[in-house]
């Protein structure tokens, strides 16, 4: 691309009004980079002349044009990026945001979730411990675990001394892993 320029910019130089003649401004010995590359690529054997001004009065303006209009879409895919990368951006401003609010209704179901079973653990802790086994062993056991994990130990215990042995074991097991903050009783 620099090359090109540079054979350009020598073309318009040497086309120029005003300018000195073009055997005055270039030493017969120089040659145009651009039509000699040219006139090596010419098929072999061509017959036909090439006039070296003629070729280079035709071509400035048409690689100028090419040039220009190359530039011209370079500029408009530019501006384009810049939109996108704008939508891009503000998109992701609006994720941000829609994360913030969803993370803040996560934190208050989490919240709602804690006081359900805080209450949850404050009824069982106020059955008879036959009652509370019977309801308990009907619970789904990710619940039951936590309720269970809400009591007093002595509670909890009195409660699975009347809960099916099978499954007062899983529910021992479960309550082992479970990874609860502390509910305050």
């Amino acid at each position: 691309m620099v090359m090109v320029l540079a054979v350009i910019k020598l073309g318009l130089i040497f086309a120029l009004p005003g300018q000195k003649n073009q055997e005055e401004m270039q030493p017969v010995e120089q040659k145009n980079p651009m039509l000699e590359t040219r006139l090596a690529l010419a098929a072999p054997g061509d017959n036909n002349e090439v006039d070296v001004a003629e070729v280079e009065e035709k071509d400035i303006p048409r690689e100028v044009q090419r040039l220009r209009e190359r530039e011209a879409e370079l500029d408009r895919r530019e501006r384009n990026l810049r939109d996108l990368e704008k939508e891009l951006d503000e998109k992701l401003e609006e994720l941000r945001a829609l994360q913030a609010e969803v993370d803040e209704m996560l934190k208050q179901a989490d919240v709602v979730r804690d006081e359900k079973i805080a209450h949850l653990v404050n009824v069982y802790s106020n059955m008879e411990p036959p009652q509370a086994a019977a309801v308990l062993e009907t619970l789904n056991e990710d619940i039951a675990v936590k309720v269970l994990a809400g009591m007093r130990g002595r509670e909890a215990g009195d409660i699975l001394t009347n809960v099916n042995p099978q499954k007062a074991a899983r529910l021992s097991e479960m309550l082992t892993d479970l990874q609860l903050p502390f509910i305050e009783r």
